[in-house]
């Protein structure tokens, strides 16, 4: 006879696959460490350990009875669905509070998992409408809509294509910038494209790995060093294998006058800056997985983000400075919303943080390399790493505040 589970076992089942599915859904680890802990703590376990990475999450404890169980899970790549986030994150609260009979915490938690979504149709056009806008603040025009909408829907279906092959993430993103480019490189020579610069930047601001920087700084300030290490060295070589996909293309098919070695765009008036922003953080919210009901708070969050960078930007000299005050307007938005309405950050965040990615920076870096000029790929390459940390820096301030925050409520709980 097979022997029966024990609460502790239960328990830990639900806490390593609760925790397993929010790292899935987008989660942060700090948030899912917490979720684990006031879980045990309301089922009266003891001596917890927790031991996690982002791809990999082990827990131990006893119970009141000094019955010990351990669990251990691998997490697969992270994706980003802010809805089932939130559900989870729901969860957690609610069983916390209640502690319901062990036996019924696997159904609840396969319950909350289980959240409408967006169609897959649905989730492309918000792609192409956000890659639209920022395409316009880069200097883009109606001309380029068209090469726009194919290089986008090219690059999300060569990802779910890709992903089902098994093939290395990096030669994956390589081919898939390899392509991208490729093809809007195929428009200009067809004539339908005529600010092949404007598109490749927005292609950049599509791949480039903005939101997985912040959660690597945010592991770091907040007790995860060796995961926010791995991270940090994986996003390096994601980006320099994005990096190759676009050399390539360029070097093979386009020549300097096409790339723009000199290209310059008039920045847009800050009114429909702001709009503008609107509706790419709103379409990103889509992409993300928000609910209809939140989008508007999405939207707003990259309102800020911009109205903070337009405002900070003449009076601040340095990027890094400019740049983490502009991430920590939107930051403290996102903490603040997180706390009214009990929702992880991440939420909040994300679509906020998208008006902030220096795409167009990452492309100049590229072209000075491509030309062989480096001291422009030099200084436009510093350029962008400054804001890339300009904007961690704000987030994980503000993120760093509040984990502190709700750690010492935690300890004075216990």
């Amino acid at each position: 006879m097979p022997q029966e589970k024990s609460n502790v076992d239960e328990i830990l089942d639900f806490c390593v696959n609760l925790g397993r599915k929010m790292i899935i859904s987008g989660a942060n680890l700090e948030r899912v460490h917490l979720a684990i802990e006031f879980i045990c703590k309301a089922y009266n376990l003891k001596d917890l350990s927790i031991y996690m990475l982002s791809t990999h999450i082990s827990l131990g404890a006893y119970d009141s009875e000094g019955r010990y169980a351990s669990r251990q899970a691998s997490i697969p790549a992270a994706g980003i669905h802010l809805d089932r986030l939130r559900s989870l994150n729901q969860l957690s609260y609610k069983v916390a509070e209640i502690t319901p009979p062990t036996k019924l915490l696997a159904g609840m938690l396969e319950k909350a998992y289980q959240v409408r979504d967006y169609n897959d149709i649905v989730i492309l056009f918000g792609k192409i409408f956000a890659v639209i806008c920022l395409c316009f603040m880069f200097g883009g025009s109606f001309s380029d809509l068209i090469p726009v909408a194919f290089v986008v829907a090219l690059i999300h279906f060569m990802t779910k294509i890709l992903e089902k092959t098994g093939l290395d993430r990096l030669v994956c993103n390589a081919l898939i910038m390899f392509s991208a480019v490729s093809l809007a490189i195929l428009f200009v020579y067809s004539g339908f494209n005529h600010n092949l610069p404007a598109v490749l930047i927005c292609v950049s601001l599509l791949m480039i790995p903005g939101i997985p920087l912040v959660n690597a700084m945010r592991n770091l300030l907040c007790g995860s060093e060796i995961n926010g290490i791995l991270q940090m060295l994986k996003i390096f070589v994601d980006t320099m294998a994005l990096g190759m996909g676009i050399y390539l293309a360029m070097w093979l098919f386009a020549g300097r006058s096409l790339v723009g070695e000199s290209y310059s765009y008039e920045a847009l008036n800050p009114s429909v800056m702001v709009i503008l922003s609107f509706i790419a953080s709103v379409s990103f919210g889509v992409v993300f997985r928000i609910p209809p009901r939140d989008l508007w708070l999405a939207g707003l969050g990259g309102v800020l983000a911009r109205i903070a960078l337009l405002t900070l930007t003449p009076l601040m000299s340095e990027r890094l400075s400019y740049m983490t005050a502009s991430a920590l307007v939107a930051a403290l938005y996102a903490e603040f919303l997180a706390v009214r309405r009990r929702q992880p950050s991440t939420y909040f965040v994300y679509p906020s943080m998208i008006p902030l990615i220096p795409g167009d920076l990452f492309f100049f870096a590229l072209i000075g390399l491509y030309i062989g000029d480096i001291s422009i790929f030099l200084s436009q390459g510093i350029n962008c790493l400054l804001s890339l940390s300009g904007l961690s820096i704000g987030f994980v301030l503000s993120s760093t505040v509040s984990h502190y925050i709700r750690r010492i409520r935690y300890e004075m709980q216990r």
